[in-house]
């Protein structure tokens, strides 16, 4: 018998079409992406990220630019200030300790490779999976901040989640070869449905599954709070 998640995640599956965008990306452009698509619109990552790709050919040449002129490459997506100067200093970490090649973690053993990536200033434990998806095909199922508010919503996470024990929950109930879709499916309906201000509940193609209308206001501040330290939490 399937579970709520599978469900879930079946019913939005067949819904939304699933954008395996970095494909047409080397490795380095792919994490500054994944960097650049937090709590941003697609389409200003995409035209960031095209940007960036366009401008510099390597981490090297990142590491060696003016932090100003990584602002305005990826202006698009906002938070430009803050993203160039942790783009920067990634960059400066690969080129002194890994010769800006990022195949030189990426061929090591998913916890390894984690461990080494997470270990970067700036690079925290939904980018490592993140990108070891996407250049890997690791069959992780990294939990951003959409992920995290659906599955809060749903009853499937609590307040005593973090980042590891959410994605473990998931991904005891979701088979590895579906794992990627399932990651993408979700944030897709986060992003146009279930977002964290004014929800389209009517819209809603998993509305019967959801909980939330049984939260009284205070556990529903309580949502809210938490919403926000998980954002700090995973990177």
């Amino acid at each position: 018998m399937e579970t709520k998640l599978q469900k879930i995640v079946q019913i939005l599956s067949e819904k939304y079409e699933i954008n395996e965008w970095w494909e047409r990306y080397a490795p380095f452009e792919t994490l500054v992406g994944i960097i650049l698509s937090q709590r941003t619109y697609w389409k200003n990552v995409r035209v960031a990220t095209e940007r960036f790709a366009e401008r510099f050919n390597c981490a090297g040449d990142v590491a060696k630019a003016d932090v100003e002129e990584i602002e305005e490459v990826i202006k698009p997506a906002g938070l430009y200030r803050i993203r160039a100067r942790r783009i920067k200093n990634i960059a400066k970490d690969l080129v002194e300790k890994y010769d800006g090649k990022l195949n030189k973690i990426s061929n090591l053993p998913y916890d390894e490779a984690k461990k080494k990536l997470t270990s970067i200033k700036g690079i925290g434990p939904k980018t490592a999976d993140v990108f070891l998806m996407a250049i890997k095909k690791e069959r992780v199922l990294p939990v951003d901040v959409h992920i995290f508010r659906i599955m809060r919503r749903l009853g499937i996470a609590d307040e005593r989640d973090d980042y590891e024990s959410l994605r473990a929950k998931l991904e005891s109930e979701i088979p590895p070869e579906q794992r990627t879709k399932a990651h993408l499916v979700l944030i897709e309906f986060g992003r146009r449905v279930c977002g964290s201000q004014n929800p389209k509940c009517e819209e809603c193609p998993v509305k019967r599954y959801c909980e939330v209308r049984r939260w009284s206001h205070p556990a529903g501040h309580n949502y809210a709070r938490s919403h926000l330290a998980y954002q700090s939490l995973i990177i």
